[in-house]
């Protein structure tokens, strides 16, 4: 159901036409994984799988944060390269954490293949005495653009909403799913999110 409401808010950005940041969490132990994964089964009955619409490794979601965000076409955002919108949103992430953070450099290469993570900081990354602290996949499209990040800690709400309201100088405003969103959410769960072809495919 969390991937299915992201993807619901980012077929509806255009008519939303604002960016939405949204956090989550997960009822039991969870795993995600990227688009171009294969399915991790060595974690078949640990953990509930499910298959990202980003790219990325597995991302164990126990005890961290997760948090989207989407923009609508022609947003500044969306307009950056990808490499430039990853890493401006990871500084807002940075800035809601109390460690000593930084951006990860240029000589950090995306490792190749299935892999966690955690366990590979690359380009943009929040990192912190060289480990990862905070990562991210985006996808982009006619609907518009959906980040899709994981904080290895758990962030208050405040916490982080006053970090993206000082890094892009922005206020909040609540926001509700639609009963349009909602509907097509849990559409997208049990027909695309829940299914084997779209989690077990190659």
């Amino acid at each position: 159901m969390n991937m299915a409401v992201d993807e619901a808010l980012l077929r509806h950005a255009v008519k939303r036409a604002r960016p939405l940041l949204r956090l989550y969490s997960w009822e039991q132990p969870a795993v995600s994984f990227g688009y171009f994964q294969k399915f991790p089964t060595h974690l078949t009955g640990s953990h509930m799988i499910v298959r990202r619409p980003t790219g990325g490794g597995i991302v164990y979601h126990v005890r961290d944060t997760t948090y989207t965000v989407v923009v609508p076409p022609g947003h500044a955002l969306y307009t950056m390269s990808t490499s430039e919108a990853y890493r401006v949103l990871h500084q807002a992430v940075a800035g809601a954490l109390t460690l000593n953070s930084q951006i990860a450099g240029e000589k950090i290469a995306a490792p190749r293949g299935q892999y966690e993570c955690f366990q590979n900081p690359v380009q943009g990354d929040v990192v912190a005495a060289g480990e990862k602290l905070a990562g991210g996949a985006q996808r982009r499209g006619k609907w518009g653009m959906l980040h899709q990040g994981s904080i290895a800690a758990r962030v208050a709400v405040a916490q982080l909403q006053e970090a993206f309201r000082r890094t892009f100088e922005i206020e909040f405003q609540p926001y509700a799913l639609s009963t349009t969103e909602r509907e097509l959410a849990g559409q997208l769960a049990a027909e695309k999110y829940a299914a084997a072809a779209w989690n077990h495919r190659l």
